[in-house]
């Protein structure tokens, strides 16, 4: 999928995952805030292409079936150079089993992978989310992949404690998502969740009888923080001249983009080693999208959404030795967004 940016898709998938483990942040205490979560299980049925797609398989058949156990652990990162206030983020990792691939021949075939994912978040006194990185780490052998994200938003989109509310309502058992019968939770005993919804776009789903996604969220008492470094920051990078145009990527999928000259630097969250194609786009007018088709989801566990608000701007690519490299500047405001892919 190279320079699509498969990590858009992967955000469908691991999204789901990581949205049930951020416990509602909050600057002042209350009463009712859940324990933190410690563990995940449960099995998720791969039943659109886009869900296939996001773990690398696109050489088989939709309808595998996902199974995973995780442990969840929580960050502490060292405070970034260009950071004002103190980070926090999670870390969810463990293994999942894939079976029932079935690819063009008809063969059947199943592939174990360990999995990493993890959320960082900066947020100022007020609890107003002001830049986020998101890492996912797929080691499978050969559908492995390495993949970050830095949002850095001009307008703070969300409270810690807004996420819910916004996209999710109370029901009698639990909570269910506004905006459709595609996500049920339900507390099935002391500090055990039970977690059903529906991909976007299955058929197979109904929400009813059927679901993608069965997950028990396990929350009680966990160890000590663990502190890890700061997350990477962008660094600047001289593009030679005369290069191949490389590829827009998923944003110009969203967005008009107006062809534009190569500009002689651009930024990347890593050495992107040997530049062999690059590219310039010029973003018109203004936008917002929610990356994750899964808001309710990622909602709701009180997981601030990845939102964009993308404002008129430069997209500029770069697909290098090590590593593919895309990075928006907005012309007016602060917002970037960074995203690398190995």
């Amino acid at each position: 999928m190279g320079a699509e940016f498969r990590w858009i898709e992967a955000l469908c998938l691991a999204g789901v995952i990581l949205a049930t483990t951020w416990v509602d942040v909050s600057f002042e205490e209350k009463e009712d805030t859940l324990p933190p979560v410690t563990s995940l299980d449960g099995q998720i049925l791969l039943s659109t292409r886009s869900a296939m797609d996001s773990l690398n398989l696109d050489l088989f058949d939709i309808g595998a079936k996902a199974t995973f156990d995780l442990e969840v652990i929580s960050l502490e990162p060292e405070k970034c150079a260009e950071c004002d206030y103190e980070l926090e983020g999670r870390r969810i990792m463990g293994n999942v089993n894939i079976t029932e691939l079935i690819d063009d021949q008809g063969r059947s075939g199943r592939i174990e992978a360990e999995m990493v994912v993890e959320h960082i978040e900066e947020r100022d006194s007020n609890g107003f989310l002001l830049q986020e990185w998101f890492h996912l780490d797929w080691n499978a052998g050969a559908s492995s992949f390495n993949q970050m994200i830095h949002v850095v938003h001009s307008s703070p989109p969300w409270l810690a404690d807004q996420v819910s509310g916004s996209f999710l309502v109370d029901t009698s058992t639990g909570q269910s998502s506004r905006t459709g019968p595609n996500l049920v939770t339900e507390q099935i005993s002391e500090g055990v969740e039970l977690v059903r919804a529906c991909l976007p776009d299955s058929f197979t789903c109904n929400a009813v009888s059927s679901w993608d996604i069965e997950m028990n969220v396990n929350r009680g008492t966990v160890g000590e923080s663990i502190v890890v470094d700061a997350p990477p920051e962008n660094i600047e990078v001289s593009i030679p001249e005369n290069l191949d145009i490389s590829e827009s990527g998923l944003l110009a999928s969203w967005f008009d983009l107006t062809e534009s000259d190569t500009i002689a630097k651009s930024s990347c969250l890593q050495d992107p080693g040997d530049i062999v194609a690059a590219g310039t786009w010029n973003l018109d007018g203004s936008g917002s999208a929610i990356l994750s088709p899964l808001s309710s989801i990622l909602s709701s566990a009180g997981l601030p959404v990845l939102q964009i608000q993308l404002d008129a701007g430069t997209l500029t690519v770069l697909e290098g030795s090590s590593v593919t490299c895309s990075h928006y500047s907005a012309e007016d405001t602060i917002s970037q967004i960074s995203v690398i892919e190995t």
